[in-house]
């Protein structure tokens, strides 16, 4: 089941994203850090002069009510919506946004989303106990499997990074997955006017190891590089944080239904700055995203 109206029909008229690429893609589930995504997506949006597309996905809404009626739990779901839409119009009024409320497993409906998406964006409210992602968190799976970049906007708890530089941090996945987490955290920081700060976990090879070719490559990019020494959960935060966005690659996993390494797990737990996910050039082909796709449905 998927409907496109930003609310009930007695309040908002109905809007489409007008001509301008791809989407951002939000997730929204009616909670404060969901709106929090939401202002999160809504600003990047404006920003990359893209569409707002707003998702709200329950496995709940597959179910018929009575004599073949609508799903009981759809207004609700209409409502969460038409919540996140005028959020987005408030936060960026400039931006053309979309909604549309699907039925089904909530993973599986954002990364069949994320096809037709620049990047998704989505909240997450762990506290960093130790039995919080026993069983993995819906931001988990779809960072895990996005064919897209996937941001992760936590629940506020203290500073936000503020004026801090963006941060990169490089050499945590695979040697080709430090391109695009270069390329992306360079343009996040030029589209927001701040500097990068360059984290190097290991020796790279190729440009993304050269502070003089990432010159060449950004001119206006006010960048500095750095040794981490620590290649660690807790070394990557004290090092990077607070930061308003980390940029890394989403690590080490298996094939199909791969998850998040360990460290990557800890740090989705633990990290109170807004974290963007690059998926690998190599395990994250379009075709093997449908694979996986069809495979978690």
């Amino acid at each position: 089941m998927s409907t496109t109206t930003p609310t009930t029909a007695s309040a908002l008229p109905q809007q489409r994203p007008e001509e301008g690429g791809p989407p951002v893609l939000v997730g929204a589930d009616g909670s404060d850090c969901g709106l929090r995504a939401v202002r999160w997506a809504a600003e990047e949006a404006a920003r990359r002069g893209a569409p707002l597309r707003i998702v709200h996905a329950s496995s709940n809404l597959g179910r018929r009510g009575v004599a073949g009626a609508s799903a009981p739990e759809l207004p609700q779901a209409r409502g969460i919506t038409a919540q996140a839409y005028t959020v987005a119009r408030h936060t960026a009024p400039t931006v053309a946004a979309s909604t549309d409320v699907v039925g089904g497993d909530p993973v599986t409906a954002l990364l069949r989303a994320a096809e037709d998406a620049q990047l998704v964006v989505l909240g997450i409210s762990t506290t960093g106990a130790a039995d919080e992602m026993v069983l993995a968190s819906v931001a988990q799976k779809v960072a895990a499997r996005s064919p897209r970049p996937v941001v992760v906007v936590p629940r506020q708890r203290g500073a936000a990074g503020g004026t801090r530089p963006h941060v990169a941090v490089l050499g945590l996945g695979d040697p080709g997955d430090d391109e695009p987490v270069a390329v992306f955290a360079a343009q996040e920081a030029m589209r927001s006017g701040m500097p990068l700060t360059v984290l190097h976990s290991k020796d790279g090879a190729g440009w993304t190891a050269d502070a003089d070719a990432w010159t060449e490559r950004f001119p206006d990019l006010r960048a500095s590089h750095q040794r981490l020494a620590h290649a660690t959960g807790g070394g990557v935060l004290a090092a990077a944080c607070p930061t308003p966005l980390l940029s890394l690659s989403v690590g080490h996993g298996g094939l199909l239904h791969r998850p998040l390494d360990g460290l990557h797990r800890w740090l989705m737990r633990h990290c109170t700055s807004t974290m963007a996910f690059l998926p690998s050039v190599h395990r994250m082909t379009g075709r093997e995203s449908r694979e996986e796709v069809g495979a978690v449905g």
